[in-house]
């Protein structure tokens, strides 16, 4: 699988990494099971680690994706910091990324390195625990 999802209990992150190439489908696949660790875990904080994302999937099948995730419960105040690819054309569908979420309203940012995304999400109030 090109992408995994896990909870990391002691930081209260839901940490997606995706590596290598990523079919569309894929994609689909990575946001739905990221949302709903999300929902299960109660928090609001997504990392997701692109460092070895290669490709695969166009801006098209980006836009496609956003429009997807209108149609999930997508938490209220959810915030995604995303790690930079290391290939520049690869960075720009992130960057496309980022602009899709934000216009949709899902707090989602682009950093170049894992300490600057960690930084900036736990700076997030983290919801209170039921």
């Amino acid at each position: 699988m090109p992408w995994t999802t896990s909870y990391l209990k002691d930081q209260d992150v839901v940490l997606t990494v995706y590596a290598g190439v990523i079919a569309p489908a894929d994609l689909q696949e990575a946001a739905a099971a990221t949302i709903n660790l999300a929902r299960e875990q109660g928090t609001l904080r997504l990392l997701g680690d692109c460092t070895t994302l290669e490709g695969g999937h166009s801006i098209v099948d980006l836009y496609g994706l956003g429009q997807m995730l209108e149609a999930l419960p997508v938490p209220a105040g959810v915030h995604e910091a995303l790690v930079m690819p290391e290939l520049s054309a690869v960075a720009r569908d992130v960057h496309f990324w980022e602009t899709t979420c934000r216009n949709r309203g899902i707090d989602v940012r682009v950093f170049k390195t894992m300490d600057e995304a960690r930084a900036w999400l736990f700076q997030m109030k983290a919801p209170a625990k039921a």
